[in-house]
C-alpha cells in the first residue's frame, strides 16, 4: 500500500525545521492557506467527492462477498451469486476510476497552490527592501519558496483528503464490524492498543530523526554553495583537497542522519504487518469458535477478516500523515511570517508626480541615515539640475555608496528629505522611481543567459536592433562580435565567462535600453585596465547625455567628465566645485589626488 504520508520523499528535501505543535499555527497563516484554496474550491470539492466514492466502494466490498456467501452460496442461487459477482466488478471498476480523479483533482490543486503562492511569496520578498535581505539568509528564502511552498500543497490536497479518506474508512469499518457482532469487534480492536504505543513511540524517534535530517541537508546545501562559491578562492590558495575534505564530512554526517531515518522507517511495516496480523489471528481465533457454534456465519467471519486487514492500512496512514501534517504547519507558519512582513520602504498611499512629468533634478536636503545606530551620513545638503553630471569622491567609508543607495531608495533617510523635482521620493510610486532612476555598480550582476538577453533585460520590449544600437552606443559591440555566437554568447554564471570591463559595458547598454532620467554609476571604472577604461570612459560620456548623473570614483580620470565634484568626508559634504578650485582650496581633496599618483608611479 502507498504511504501517503509522503516521510521518506520529505527527508530528500532541504529546509528548515523546528520542534512544533498544531497549537502553534497562528490564524493568519491558516487564512492565508484558505485564501489559496477558496480559488480551487470547486475542484477541491470535486476531490472530497471521489475520495468518499473510494471509501464507500472499498467499504461495499467485503459486504458483498458475505452476502455472496451467506446467501446466494449457501442457498445455492447461481443467478443471485452472477449478480453479486457482477456488482463487485462494477464497484471495482468505480473505485479504481475515482481512485484516478481523486489523484488527479488533488494534485491539480496542489499544484496550483504550489504555482499560486511560490509566485506571490516570490514577488513579496522582491519587493521587500535591501535591509530585509540584508538580515535574511540567501538559504533560509530559497527554503520557503521551495520545500516550505511543497509541503504546504501536500497538506492542502493531498494531506487533507488522506486524512478524511483514512477517518471515514476507520469509523465506516468499526460501525460495520459492530453491526454484524459487537463482541468480535470488540476482540478485533484489542490490537489497537499495540498499534498506538508502538506507532506512537516510532513517530516521536522519526520526528527527532526527521530534524536531524533536515539540518544535516542544510549544512550540506550551505556546504555546496560556500565550495562552488569559494572555488576560485579554493584554487588559488591550493585549498581543493581541504575544501573537499570539509564537504565529504558534511555528507558524512547527512549520510548518517538518513540512515537513522531509514532504520526507523524501516520498522514501520514489520510492526503494523505484526499487529495486523494480531487482529486476523484473534479474529480467527475467536470468530473460528463463533462459526463452530452457529453465532455467527461464514461469510460474516470472511467479511470481518477483510475488514480487519482494511482497518489497520487507514490507521497506518493516519500515523505517517500527521509527520507530513507537522512539517507542512510548519512550513506553512513560517511563509505566513515572511508573508505578513511588511517592507521598511512603505509605498505611498496617494503616489505624487510633476504635471509635466518627471526631468531629472535631485535635492537632498539636511539629510542624515546610519545603520544599526552607527550614523553614516549627517545633515547633507546637496542640488543637483537637470542634466548636471557630479562627481562624489573621498575616501573608503566616507558614505558615498551610501548617498547613492538613498537617491534610489534602497532606504529612507531617518531625516531630512530626498527628492527627485522637488517631489519626495516616499512619495514616488515605486515602479515610477525605478524607471526614473538606474544604477550601475562596480559589481555588475549579469543573469546566466546570452549577452542579448542580459541587455534586453534592461527593457523587455525592445527589437535585437535596438539591442545592438544600445551596445554600439556603450562601445560593447565590438568585443561581442568578436565572441564565437556573438549576441548570442552564454555569459555564464554571475557572468563568469566574461571579463569586469566586459560586464561593466554590457550594464551600461542595459542602462541604455532603461532609458532613466537620473543615473548612478559607483566606481564603474575600478579594477580595469587602461584600454578597458577608456572605452568605459566613452561609454560613460553616451550613456549620461541628457540626463542627470551621479558618478562615483576614486580614478580622477573618470572626474574629468563631472560638470561638478562634490568631496564626502566621514559621512559629510566637506567640498565642492571643479578640480582646478578642489585641488587649489580643499586637502581632502588634495591627499586623495596626491595618494592615486603616487600609486600609479610606484605601478
Amino acid at each position: 500500500m502507498t504511504i501517503r504520508g509522503g516521510f521518506m520523499g520529505r527527508l530528500q528535501g532541504g529546509g528548515e525545521t523546528a520542534p512544533f505543535r498544531f497549537s502553534d499555527i497562528n490564524r493568519e497563516a491558516l487564512a492565508i492557506l484558505w485564501r489559496y484554496l477558496r480559488v480551487h474550491r470547486s475542484r477541491l470539492l470535486l476531490a472530497t467527492l471521489a475520495t468518499l466514492v473510494v471509501t464507500a466502494t472499498s467499504l461495499s466490498m467485503p459486504y458483498m462477498m458475505k452476502v455472496a456467501v451467506d446467501t446466494m452460496i449457501a442457498q445455492g442461487d447461481l443467478r443471485g451469486l452472477t449478480l453479486v459477482a457482477l456488482l463487485y466488478l462494477a464497484a471495482n471498476g468505480v473505485y479504481w476510476v475515482a481512485v484516478y480523479w481523486q489523484g488527479y483533482l488533488s494534485s491539480w490543486v496542489g499544484q496550483h497552490v504550489v504555482y499560486d503562492l511560490r509566485r506571490d511569496l516570490f514577488d513579496h520578498v522582491l519587493q521587500q527592501s535591501v535591509a530585509f535581505h540584508d538580515r535574511e539568509r540567501v538559504g533560509g528564502i530559497m527554503s520557503r519558496l521551495t520545500n516550505d511552498v511543497n509541503a504546504v500543497a501536500e497538506i492542502a490536497s493531498s494531506g487533507s483528503l488522506a486524512l478524511v479518506s483514512d477517518l471515514i474508512s476507520l469509523i465506516g469499518i468499526i460501525v460495520i464490524m459492530a453491526t454484524f457482532n459487537g463482541r468480535l469487534t470488540l476482540v478485533a480492536m484489542a490490537s489497537i492498543p499495540v498499534v498506538m504505543v508502538s506507532m506512537g513511540y516510532l513517530g516521536k524517534q522519526m520526528r527527532r530523526t526527521y530534524r536531524d535530517v533536515q539540518q544535516a541537508l542544510s549544512d550540506v546545501n550551505i556546504g555546496v554553495e560556500q565550495g562552488v562559491a569559494g572555488m576560485r578562492v579554493a584554487q588559488s590558495l591550493s585549498r581543493e583537497s581541504f575544501t573537499v575534505e570539509q564537504f565529504q564530512d558534511l555528507s558524512l554526517r547527512n549520510m548518517k542522519a538518513n540512515l537513522r531515518a531509514g532504520l526507523l522507517f524501516a520498522a514501520v511495516f514489520p510492526t503494523m504487518t505484526i499487529t495486523n496480523m494480531l487482529g486476523v489471528a484473534l479474529v480467527l481465533g475467536y470468530g473460528g469458535t463463533l462459526v463452530a457454534n452457529g453465532a455467527i456465519t461464514v461469510g460474516v467471519l470472511l467479511a470481518f477478516l477483510s475488514y480487519v486487514y482494511r482497518f489497520f492500512g487507514p490507521l497506518r496512514e493516519l500515523s505517517l500523515v500527521y509527520n507530513t501534517f507537522q512539517a507542512a504547519a510548519a512550513s506553512l507558519d513560517r511563509i505566513g511570517d515572511y508573508l505578513a512582513t511588511e517592507s521598511e520602504i512603505v509605498e505611498p498611499a496617494r503616489p505624487e508626480r510633476p504635471g509635466g512629468g518627471f526631468r531629472g533634478s535631485l535635492a537632498l536636503h539636511a539629510v542624515s541615515f546610519g545603520y544599526d545606530h552607527t550614523l553614516v551620513l549627517e545633515d547633507i545638503d546637496l542640488d543637483v539640475a537637470v542634466g548636471e553630471t557630479i562627481a562624489l569622491v573621498g575616501p573608503t567609508g566616507a558614505g558615498k555608496s551610501t548617498l547613492a543607495k538613498l537617491l534610489t531608495r534602497l532606504y529612507d533617510p531617518q531625516a531630512g528629505v530626498v527628492t527627485i523635482d522637488a517631489v519626495d521620493l516616499r512619495q514616488i510610486a515605486s515602479a515610477d522611481l525605478r524607471s526614473l532612476v538606474t544604477s550601475v555598480s562596480q559589481d555588475v550582476f549579469l543573469f546566466a543567459d546570452t549577452i542579448r538577453e542580459n541587455i534586453r533585460y534592461g527593457n523587455p520590449e525592445v527589437s535585437d536592433t535596438e539591442v545592438v544600437a544600445a551596445a554600439k552606443r556603450a562601445q560593447a559591440h565590438v568585443f561581442i562580435q568578436k565572441l564565437p555566437r556573438g549576441y548570442d554568447s552564454q555569459v555564464g554564471e554571475l557572468g563568469a565567462m566574461l571579463s569586469g570591463g566586459q560586464k561593466q559595458l554590457v550594464a551600461f547598454a542595459r542602462a541604455l535600453l532603461a532609458d532613466p532620467k537620473v543615473l548612478i554609476l559607483d566606481e564603474a571604472t575600478a579594477n580595469v585596465d587602461a584600454y578597458t577604461e577608456s572605452l568605459i570612459q566613452k561609454a560613460m560620456t553616451e550613456i549620461r547625455r541628457d540626463r542627470t548623473t551621479i558618478i562615483i570614483a576614486h580614478r580622477f580620470s573618470t572626474l574629468r567628465q563631472a560638470d561638478r565634484i562634490v568631496v564626502v568626508d566621514g559621512g559629510r559634504i566637506v567640498g565642492e566645485g571643479t578640480h582646478t578650485d578642489l585641488i587649489r582650496d580643499n586637502a581632502i581633496y588634495q591627499r586623495l589626488y596626491r595618494r592615486e599618483w603616487a600609486t600609479e608611479d610606484s605601478a
